[in-house]
């Protein structure tokens, strides 16, 4: 299963600021793109193109996608009725590794896609180990019922996490139910959607 393997402090400098929402030292103590030639890049001056390639590397990397799972996703969303951008975004924010890290039952999307791999996440009651699996409204996610699964889930404090509108969470039971699509508002303010279906049109 392909997956980046290299340094999300390089990708997070490169934006400016920590896509994840993580606190970070290396932006803040060097808020400029990694590298030699990092420091004199600063004040560049961005082409169109480069705007569009920036957004679409945002969202890609906040997902933790390969450029072939993201472009497919976004070829399904051309072909899906309504707002293209939307119904791209809400493919992404669908996926079950993006739901597990939604219910806290992982520290990060990273996390989140390894715990489905490894099979401690369950679906309407059965096993699921795709991470890219697409979810639906009335959907209920769950983890897995065994000792090793509880156990990532209570390390990470599952229990504090902040759930979005469109999902409810039993903390009791350990399980998430999607009860609605996500809307804008629901997505991170600093995706520039649009930006990325522009550089597909190109």
């Amino acid at each position: 299963m392909a997956t980046y393997r290299g340094r999300k402090n390089d990708i997070c400098r490169t934006v400016g600021f920590d896509i994840w929402g993580r606190p970070n030292k290396s932006v803040s103590k060097r808020p400029y793109p990694p590298g030699q030639h990092g420091p004199n890049l600063k004040e560049r001056r961005q082409s169109e193109y480069g705007e569009q390639l920036l957004a679409k590397q945002v969202i890609r990397r906040y997902y933790n996608l390969l450029e072939k799972q993201f472009s497919n996703t976004f070829k399904k969303a051309q072909r899906m009725s309504g707002n293209t951008s939307l119904n791209f975004l809400r493919l992404l924010e669908l996926r079950l590794s993006t739901a597990v890290w939604r219910l806290g039952y992982a520290r990060s999307i990273f996390q989140a896609r390894q715990m489905v791999s490894h099979g401690h996440i369950t679906v309407n009651g059965r096993l699921v180990d795709i991470s890219s699996f697409q979810l639906r409204v009335g959907d209920v996610i769950g983890v897995r019922d065994r000792d090793a699964s509880k156990k990532i889930a209570r390390a990470n404090h599952y229990e504090g996490a902040a759930i979005p509108a469109y999902m409810e969470s039993d903390v009791q039971n350990m399980t998430g139910k999607i009860v609605a699509l996500p809307e804008r508002e629901d997505f991170p303010k600093f995706f520039q959607e649009q930006q990325v279906v522009e550089f597909y049109a190109r």
